[in-house]
C-alpha cells in the first residue's frame, strides 16, 4: 500500500514537473527559447527585465549578430538597431540596464567570441567607471564563452540554458508573463526582438511617476546616492584602492580588442539632460568628470597609436545644447510630454536617432568642432563633437561657459538640484 502511494506521488510529481517545464518553454518569459510568440499569451516579456543579463547572453549566443549596440540602459532605451545608418544589417542592442564598464566589456567579449563583430556602437557614461559601482546581482561569468583573458571559459556550458526550465523562479515569471499581457503599462513589449527596450515603454508610466518633473527629481536623488556617491564610502574612483583594478583599464581592453580585430567601433558619450550634469557638479565630481573625458581621449589615441591606425571616433553628445536643455513640465503636471527625454539620464528614441545620424554621417555638416565654433544664447552650437587631444581642453571650456549660462537662465532647476545635493552630502557627513 505504502509502495503504491509513493509511486503515485512520484508519478504526480513527475507529471507536474513535466507540465511546469512545458509551460516555461512555451511561455518563455526571458525570450531565450524559440517557441511561438502568441498575442495575449506570451508575446510581451516583462520578466526579461529582471533577468536581462541571462537573457541577452543567451540571445546573443543564438542570434550570433556581427553588429551590436553596447553600453548601459541609455543605449538600451535610446539607440535603435533599425536605424538606417546600419545599412539594413542585422544588429542587436546589447545595452545593459545599470551596467558598469566591466560588465559591458564582458558582454562585448562574449558576442565577439561567438561571431567576430564587424561594427559596434559603444555608449559610455560617467557612472560606469566608478569602481564602487559593482556588478549587478544577476551578472554571472558562467554565461560567457570566453574568460576575461579571452580564452575558452571552462565554466560555460550550453546545456545551462535549459536549466531555467526547471526553476520555480521561472515558473513564477511565466505566470507573471501571462498575467501581464493585458496590463496598460505593457501595451508594448519592454524589450523588442532586436534587444532595444521599446521606445514607448515609459509613456504610461510618466503619470504614475507623478509627471516628468517628479520623475527627474527621483532619478537625480537616486543617482547621487546609488550611482555616484555610493554607500558606505560615498566616493567615486576609477580604481579599486585594494586591488588597483581600474574601470579605465576595462575601457582600454575593450579598445585593444576592437583595434586588434579591425572592428568598426564608434564611441559616444550619452546626450543625457543638462540637469544630470548639474547633479555631477553639485556633489563635487565635476573635476573628475572632466578628467574622465580626458582619459577617454588619451586611452583611445594611445591604443590607436599602438596599432598604427587612426583613432576611433569618440563623440561627445553631453553638455548644454538645444536638446539637452529641454524644459521640464511644471511639478504636478501629469499630462505634458517631453519631446526628447523620459527623465534626465534616459533619452528617447527620437534623440537617439539624431545621435546615430551624426556618428553614421547621415546628415554630414550639421555637427563637428572647430576653433571657430560659437556659443549662441549661451548654448553650444553643435550637437555631437568628436573629441581629440587637440580640442578636448577648448571643448571642456565651452561646456563650462554654457553651464554658467544655463544656471542663470534655469535658476529653479539649479536650486532644486542644489537642495537635493545638500541632503545627500549631509547624509554622507552624518551617516546613520
Amino acid at each position: 500500500m505504502e509502495n503504491t502511494y509513493l509511486k503515485t506521488l512520484g508519478a504526480v510529481f513527475m507529471l507536474l514537473l513535466l507540465l511546469s517545464i512545458t509551460f516555461n518553454f512555451v511561455i518563455d518569459p526571458y525570450r531565450i527559447y524559440t517557441g511561438p510568440r502568441i498575442d495575449s499569451i506570451n508575446k510581451i516579456k516583462p520578466e526579461m527585465d529582471t533577468h536581462l543579463r541571462m537573457a541577452k547572453a543567451w540571445i546573443v549566443y543564438d542570434k550570433k549578430p556581427d553588429r551590436i549596440i553596447s553600453g548601459s540602459s541609455r543605449a538600451d532605451y535610446g539607440l535603435n538597431p533599425e536605424h538606417e545608418g546600419w545599412g539594413g544589417k542585422g544588429v542587436y542592442n546589447l545595452g545593459l540596464s545599470g551596467g558598469n564598464m566591466y560588465e559591458v566589456l564582458r558582454y562585448f567579449q562574449h558576442a565577439h567570441a561567438i561571431n567576430p563583430l564587424k561594427q559596434v556602437v559603444l555608449s559610455v557614461d560617467f557612472y560606469m567607471f566608478n569602481t564602487y559601482y559593482k556588478n549587478t546581482p544577476d551578472f554571472s561569468e558562467n554565461r560567457f564563452v570566453v574568460t576575461f583573458e579571452g580564452v575558452e571559459n571552462p565554466s560555460f556550458c550550453y546545456i545551462n540554458k535549459y536549466t531555467s526550465l526547471f526553476s520555480f523562479d521561472t515558473l513564477l515569471s511565466s505566470i507573471t508573463t501571462v498575467k501581464s499581457q493585458k496590463r496598460p503599462y505593457f501595451y508594448e513589449p519592454p524589450h523588442m526582438e532586436n534587444g532595444q527596450r521599446h521606445w514607448t515603454n515609459r509613456e504610461t508610466y510618466i503619470p504614475v511617476a507623478g509627471g516628468h518633473h517628479n520623475f527627474f527629481l527621483a532619478n537625480e536623488f537616486a543617482h547621487m546616492k546609488s550611482w555616484y556617491l555610493i554607500r558606505p564610502n560615498y566616493k567615486y574612483s576609477f580604481s579599486d584602492p585594494e586591488t588597483g583594478e581600474s574601470r579605465l583599464d576595462h575601457f582600454r581592453k575593450y579598445l585593444e580588442i576592437a583595434y586588434k580585430d579591425n572592428v568598426d567601433l564608434r564611441i559616444l558619450i550619452s546626450p543625457s539632460h543638462a540637469r544630470l550634469w548639474e547633479v555631477i557638479s553639485a556633489i563635487g565630481l565635476w573635476d573628475i568628470y572632466e578628467e574622465w573625458k580626458r582619459e577617454l581621449v588619451r586611452i583611445n589615441e594611445e591604443v590607436a597609436q599602438k596599432y598604427g591606425v587612426p583613432a576611433f571616433s569618440l563623440w561627445d553628445f553631453s553638455g548644454y545644447n538645444k536638446y539637452t536643455t529641454e524644459e521640464l513640465p511644471a511639478l504636478g503636471d501629469l499630462n505634458s510630454k517631453m519631446k526628447w527625454y523620459w527623465e534626465d539620464d534616459h533619452y528617447k528614441n527620437a534623440l537617439g536617432d539624431l545621435v546615430l545620424d551624426q556618428i553614421f554621417h547621415i546628415k554630414p555638416g550639421e555637427s563637428g568642432f572647430n576653433k571657430n565654433s560659437k556659443i549662441q544664447q549661451g548654448l553650444t552650437e553643435y550637437f555631437g563633437i568628436v573629441l581629440t587631444s587637440k580640442n578636448i581642453e577648448n571643448h571642456l571650456k565651452e561646456i563650462r561657459r554654457a553651464q554658467h549660462h544655463y544656471r542663470i537662465t534655469h535658476k529653479s532647476d539649479f536650486a532644486e538640484i542644489k537642495d537635493l545635493a545638500e541632503k545627500v552630502i549631509s547624509e554622507r557627513s552624518h551617516p546613520r
